[in-house]
C-alpha cells in the first residue's frame, strides 16, 4: 500500500521539476516587450532574403523616404519594374549597383591617378599672350 500513496508524491514531484524547467525557459527568452520586438525585427528584415523587392520594402532597404523614392523612380534615376503599371518591384542587385554608382575616390587614389595622367601628358609649354617674342 506505501507504493500507492508515493506515486502521486512522484507525479507530483515530476510536474513541478517541469515547471521549474518551463519557468527557467520563459525567463531566459527575457521581457515579452523584448520578444515582441526581436519578432518585428525578424518579420521587417525578411526582405534581406528575396531577390525582388516591393517599394516598401525597397524604402526599408535603402534607408530613404516613400516620397524620395517615388522621386528617383518618377525621374527614372532609379531601375524600377512596373509589371502591372502601377505597383512598383525593384531588384536588390541593381538597387546594390544603384547605391555604388558613385564612388568617391580617396586621396591616394587622386594621387595615383595624377602620377599617371602627369607621366604620360606632356607638360604643356607657357604662352605668352600678348608679349613679343624677342629675336
Amino acid at each position: 500500500m506505501a507504493a500507492i500513496e508515493d506515486k502521486p508524491d512522484a507525479t507530483v514531484g515530476r510536474m513541478l521539476e517541469r515547471l521549474n524547467k518551463i519557468e527557467n525557459l520563459l525567463a531566459g527568452l527575457g521581457d515579452t516587450a523584448e520578444l515582441h520586438k526581436r519578432i518585428e525585427n525578424l518579420e521587417n528584415s525578411q526582405y534581406t532574403n528575396k531577390d525582388v523587392l516591393t517599394f516598401d520594402e525597397a524604402c526599408k532597404y535603402l534607408g530613404v523616404s516613400d516620397s524620395l523614392l517615388y522621386k528617383l523612380t518618377a525621374a527614372k534615376a532609379v531601375p524600377h519594374y512596373k509589371p502591372r503599371g502601377k505597383m512598383i518591384y525593384f531588384k536588390k542587385l541593381e538597387l546594390n549597383e544603384w547605391l555604388l554608382h558613385n564612388q568617391v575616390i580617396t586621396v591616394e587614389q587622386a594621387k595615383l591617378e595624377a602620377a599617371y595622367y602627369t607621366s604620360i601628358l606632356p607638360i604643356p609649354k607657357k604662352k605668352n599672350y600678348g608679349k613679343r617674342n624677342k629675336k
